[in-house]
């Protein structure tokens, strides 16, 4: 298998190319933001767990957990709330993630195969 090495031709294909590396750059650079982001404030869940109590609160408010459960579901509010924590948390970090590989992708140099 041998690779083509030639420079492209066309000055719109160097435009282009340009836009895709930009492009690129800018995904790769929201991409770890995101994962950073995403790790700080599971940092801060680890230092301070009680500070899930405000997401609680606003998910009890919004939800009327306390009109369904009979004791009030303060307890399922705190609980409900870490999942639903977590679970952001990890869609953070996959669109992070996904953010870096497509913005890799962009970035990387393209070979073309020499047909012969």
């Amino acid at each position: 298998m041998e690779f083509d090495d030639e420079p492209m031709s066309s000055p719109v294909v160097g435009v282009l190319t340009g836009i895709a590396m930009v492009l690129g750059l800018v995904l790769i650079v929201f991409g770890l933001w995101s994962l950073g982001s995403a790790i700080y404030f599971a940092w801060g869940l680890f230092r301070d767990p009680e500070s899930i109590a405000y997401f609680a609160r606003y998910f009890l408010e919004t939800t009327k957990i306390a009109t369904l459960v009979p004791n009030g579901g303060e307890g399922l509010a705190h609980y409900l709330s870490w999942i639903a924590v977590i679970l952001l948390l990890l869609v953070l970090g996959k669109l992070g993630a996904w953010a870096v590989g497509a913005g890799a992708q962009l970035v990387a140099p393209k070979t073309r195969r020499r047909t012969a």
